[in-house]
């Protein structure tokens, strides 16, 4: 569930477009995300689905950026995100505690993403490839994934990650003497807002 910081990466992939100029020189750039923002994770049980929201408001300070442009590229050499465990918000202290129970929140408080590389815009449908990197409980699995980029006064980024938490060794609890299974499969589901500073 860790993975729900995923999310957050995405916004990132579509902001730099702003800033491609053709050249293959390391930028910078200076970002920040609406309070418009959300980013979830959703996920399941035998009997029901949940979804934990993140705080958004977390997001107060501006996030840097380098990275390099090529012609149908753009790759990232520093575009970190870091995302507290315990900004997340499942709906009740019960889940919450079984959330962070589940990411070993006390010895890992936190989720890290990093944005290694987007493909250029397809003009068509709007849409980019993102290659990300997540560290869950000091496991680092990468991802490619498809997000789609809208809007003009600033841009709204937005997509679905399926992710296992059985490949960060994270095993999905069980309630009422095993009668009630968690999932292992989640979905990070992120619509953002990012403006440039």
């Amino acid at each position: 569930m860790r993975t729900i910081s995923i999310v957050v990466l995405f916004f990132l992939s579509s902001i730099f477009s702003l800033f491609i100029d053709g050249k293959e020189e390391v930028n910078e750039a200076t970002i920040y995300f609406s309070s418009d923002s959300c980013l979830k994770i959703n996920g399941k049980t035998n009997v029901n689905t949940f979804d934990c929201g993140f705080n958004m408001e977390s997001f107060s300070d501006e996030i840097k950026v380098s990275y390099k442009a090529y012609n149908s590229s753009i790759k990232f050499s520093d575009a970190t995100l870091k995302l507290p465990n315990v900004e997340f918000n499942c709906g009740g202290k019960a889940i919450n505690k079984d959330f962070n129970k589940l990411l070993n929140t006390e010895k890992h408080p936190e989720i890290i993403l990093r944005l290694k590389e987007i493909s250029e815009i397809d003009d068509n449908d709007n849409s980019v490839t993102a290659t990300v990197e997540i560290v869950i409980c000091k496991i680092s699995k990468t991802y490619t994934v498809p997000i789609s980029v809208t809007g003009k006064d600033g841009l709204f980024v937005s997509g679905i990650l399926p992710i296992n938490i059985n490949d960060y060794s994270l095993e999905a609890p069980t309630k009422m003497l095993g009668m009630v299974k968690v999932s292992p499969q989640i979905e990070i589901d992120f619509s953002l807002k990012i403006l440039k500073s």
